[in-house]
């Protein structure tokens, strides 16, 4: 068999085992075996009852879920909120902005871990624009965008395969010279929803317990570990604690807030900082006797992996384009098919439509109809190189 008949056999495989292919995800191949992918899903908003909640009875919301799979470890992520009309043109979002809902729905809340605030207006109090799937493959990414009156935020959540932790950047693009105070303030309820609970935080400096309100040294204490000490893992529904880390080199200011029921760490970003950086860990299903031992030789990694880690979606940059192109154009040159002139013809428009909108992304003057339409329009050169493709394998 020719190399190029071995090949198409290749893709006759690869299309019965995965059932489709997609150009972005530039899955490299070594030695014969695929690498590790990571895969996103967006749900978009939907009706959320709400039922007898105080202040809201029977209001409408709405919910929207983001799943980021991947090994060793996924994520689902949500954000839900009220839209009855007494709040037009804001909405409230009752518990929170983003909720971790798996891999534990606990520690990091479920219904509102990640809040945040610019000059002190919560951002929980306007409607998210957009919650969208960015990259998968290589990677999987995904965003929350909110319009605020001093400027744009956007909240990125990453998964990498291989990596434990989830990764995440929050960014400002202010509407003036005016550079808002971003502030973020996570919270979590270690190893369960236990309002008697006994919190411990652990940073790089201190131990902090119930109750317990502190300022942290930014600089060195820019990593903490939650747990219960009552309710260890296995103890009356105690499932262990969490972990997370900051990059020190953007926070301006920490404190934590240790009760009996939540604990809430706050991060200030200094000064004319225009964004923060996370990791997450949850899920891990340690005891607490372990749960330091295991964390903390795993921070001084992540933190360099987080400063490394460019969050512009790479369906974004021009390589994704220039990857597609060389695709099309083999097949093109290849094969030999009547549907092909007319495959030709729409890729050449889809191509000329990413170039126009191109200017349009990742700018301070965000320009979230351009971004939606630039993604849709490579989802549609995804489903035709599909097309393509198999135009190609069966040609000859």
């Amino acid at each position: 068999m020719t190399s190029n008949g071995q090949l198409r056999w290749y893709w006759v495989v690869m299309a019965l085992l995965t059932g489709a292919l997609a150009a972005h995800t530039w899955a490299a191949q070594g030695q014969g075996k695929l690498r590790p992918k990571a895969s996103v899903s967006a749900g978009p908003g939907a009706p959320e009852p709400l039922g007898g909640y105080p202040g809201h009875d029977n209001h409408p919301t709405k919910k929207w879920t983001v799943v980021l799979a991947c090994q060793p470890c996924s994520y689902s992520l949500q954000h839900w909120a009220c839209y009855h009309e007494s709040h037009a043109p804001h909405a409230i979002a009752l518990e929170g902005q983003i909720g971790m809902t798996s891999p534990a729905g606990f520690n990091w809340y479920h219904n509102g871990f990640f809040n945040f605030s610019l000059d002190g207006e919560a951002g929980r109090n306007y409607p998210v624009k957009a919650v969208r799937a960015l990259d998968q493959g290589e990677r999987g990414s995904c965003e929350f965008v909110w319009d605020m009156p001093a400027a744009w935020v956007r909240a990125r959540f990453m998964v990498i395969p291989g990596e434990e932790p989830l990764f995440c950047a929050i960014t400002t693009h202010p509407k003036g010279d005016h550079v808002p105070l971003l502030t973020v303030s996570l919270v979590a309820y270690p190893s369960g929803y236990f309002h008697q609970g006994q919190r411990v935080a652990v940073t790089a400096a201190g131990v902090y317990k119930t109750r317990a309100e502190a300022e942290l040294d930014a600089a060195r204490e820019w990593w903490v570990v939650f747990y219960d000490e009552k309710y260890d893992m296995g103890v009356e529904g105690g499932g262990g604690g969490a972990g997370g880390l900051t990059d020190p080199a953007l926070v301006g200011r920490a404190r934590l807030d240790v009760t009996n029921y939540p604990v809430t760490w706050t991060i200030s970003a200094k000064p004319g900082g225009r964004e923060l950086r996370f990791a997450f860990w949850n899920g891990l299903s340690r005891r607490n006797a372990e749960l330091l031992a295991y964390l903390q030789p795993r921070f001084e990694p992540a933190l360099a992996k987080l400063r490394a880690l460019d969050f512009r979606p790479l369906r974004y940059r021009p390589e994704c384009l220039e990857h597609i192109k060389r695709e099309f154009e083999k097949l093109f040159a290849e094969t030999r098919v009547p549907g092909v002139a007319e495959a030709a013809e729409a890729y050449q428009e889809a191509m000329a439509r990413l170039e126009a909108l191109r200017p349009h992304l990742e700018g301070d003057a965000v320009d979230i109809a351009a971004e939606e339409e630039y993604l849709a329009t490579l989802d549609r050169l995804d489903a035709l190189l599909w097309d393509v493709r198999m135009q190609w394998i069966f040609s000859d």
